[in-house]
């Protein structure tokens, strides 16, 4: 069984997955009031991918605000996930990302100046539609499935891509600015359980605290809202208390 902590960093040690509830609080790097961010259970985990190294224990993982995070792998290999402009956070000083994934081109997601010159750049859209992405970089793999941005087939705010991340055999879900539940052909297209996902919750946009819920249910990960309105921003969307209502949630304080 893989046992779940939660501290600086998500920890994860051994190759199988305990149920887990566990869920972080996360706060701008810039200071200010930290938002808070939830999580629910895990399910058990396929063989990884990535073979694991001499040290596959840990993975770190760091909020920046809206949708952007820093995912560090055990082989220090570093994806910058969804960087924005200004919207109110911090934009922090250009990161020697190792990879930067953009789910699709909202300046809130496609901030690809946050990248390093040496990173290579992974967007989940293309010209004529969506690119179909499966690539590993040190010891991370980076696969990507198509979804839209509404639940109109992207009849109201285009595309969009979801991508999962997997390292030390954890497998990792970026949701972007998803704006439906997921079908059985979508979910198969994960590629496997999902151990941690990132999912707005804010809705507007987005699907909403119900639709994330569901989606969260569904997939039984450990679960990191984003996407949703705090003291810095002014986006017409929901709190994350609505998500969090009726869920096992660890408040930490931190990015």
């Amino acid at each position: 069984m893989r046992e779940v902590s939660r501290r600086e960093f998500l920890i994860v040690t051994g190759a199988g997955a305990a149920a887990a509830a566990i869920a972080a609080a996360c706060g701008d790097s810039g200071g200010g009031s930290a938002p808070d961010v939830a999580a629910t259970s895990s399910t058990e985990s396929p063989s990884p991918t990535i073979a694991a190294g001499d040290d596959a224990g840990a993975a770190g993982l760091r909020w920046y605000g809206q949708s952007m995070f820093l995912l560090t792998s055990p082989g220090g290999t570093t994806a910058l996930l969804d960087p924005f402009v200004d919207i109110g956070y911090t934009v922090p000083p250009p990161f020697d990302a190792s990879i930067a994934t953009i789910t699709h081109e909202h300046p809130d997601h496609n901030n690809d100046a946050r990248a390093g010159t040496n990173t290579k750049v992974l967007r989940g859209l293309t010209a004529e539609g969506w690119a179909e992405i499966d690539e590993t970089v040190g010891d991370v793999r980076v696969t990507s499935v198509q979804a839209f941005h509404d639940a109109m087939q992207g009849g109201l705010f285009g595309r969009n891509s979801l991508f999962v991340l997997e390292t030390a055999g954890v497998r990792i879900a970026h949701l972007g600015d998803l704006g439906h539940q997921l079908d059985a052909a979508q979910i198969a297209a994960l590629g496997g359980p999902v151990d941690v996902l990132m999912v707005p919750v804010g809705g507007a946009f987005t699907i909403d605290a119900a639709g994330a819920t569901e989606l969260v249910a569904a997939l039984r990960p450990i679960a990191f809202p984003m996407h949703y309105k705090t003291a810095r921003t002014t986006t017409p969307i929901e709190t994350a208390d609505p998500f969090l209502e009726g869920k096992t949630v660890q408040r930490v304080g931190s990015t």
